[in-house]
């Protein structure tokens, strides 16, 4: 396999029911809706890009705590405000909102069923400082640190201005 050959295709995310889901991707998280094939159950397709998709699907079935799927958003702080909005953010898992060492911005919101994603930003993009007088915000840049065998994480602030 060579650079260029494989790329993920679509994720599948499994929900109780469609009422709640679709308006979370759709309207909270931006992704528009695919021409979803008859599965033989309640099922919608959203479309990522040109080549990506999200396969949601009403399936019983669990859902993981830590395990989650990224997005690179063009709008990470709308993203942000929605989300809070709905009360979407979950700072349980991998800790608050923050800015990471390259600069990129990170959180994670859960779905109206429990599944868990993390919102990045694009590179470059510029962050309005008030962002970080937020609550769900950590203020200074930095990582989530999990130690093997722990449950519960801490922010580790790193040297380098805020963007």
């Amino acid at each position: 396999m060579t650079d260029g050959d494989a790329h993920i295709h679509h994720i599948n995310v499994n929900v109780d029911d469609l009422e709640t889901a679709i308006p979370f991707y759709r309207d909270v998280l931006g992704l528009p809706l695919d021409p979803t094939p008859d599965q033989g159950m309640a099922s919608q397709f959203f479309r990522i890009n040109d080549r990506q998709q999200i396969h949601m699907n009403v399936l019983a079935d669990a859902r993981a705590y830590r395990g989650h799927f990224c997005l690179e958003v063009p709008d990470f702080e709308g993203v942000f405000q929605r989300a809070k909005a709905v009360g979407g953010i979950d700072t349980k898992p991998w800790g608050r909102v923050r800015a990471l060492p390259g600069g990129k911005m990170q959180m994670f919101v859960r779905d109206p069923h429990g599944n868990l994603i993390e919102i990045a930003s694009r590179p470059g993009v510029a962050i309005d400082p008030a962002l970080f007088d937020d609550e769900l915000v950590e203020p200074l840049q930095g990582t989530y640190r999990l130690m093997p065998g722990e449950d519960v994480g801490e922010h580790v602030p790193v040297e380098g201005p805020t963007p």
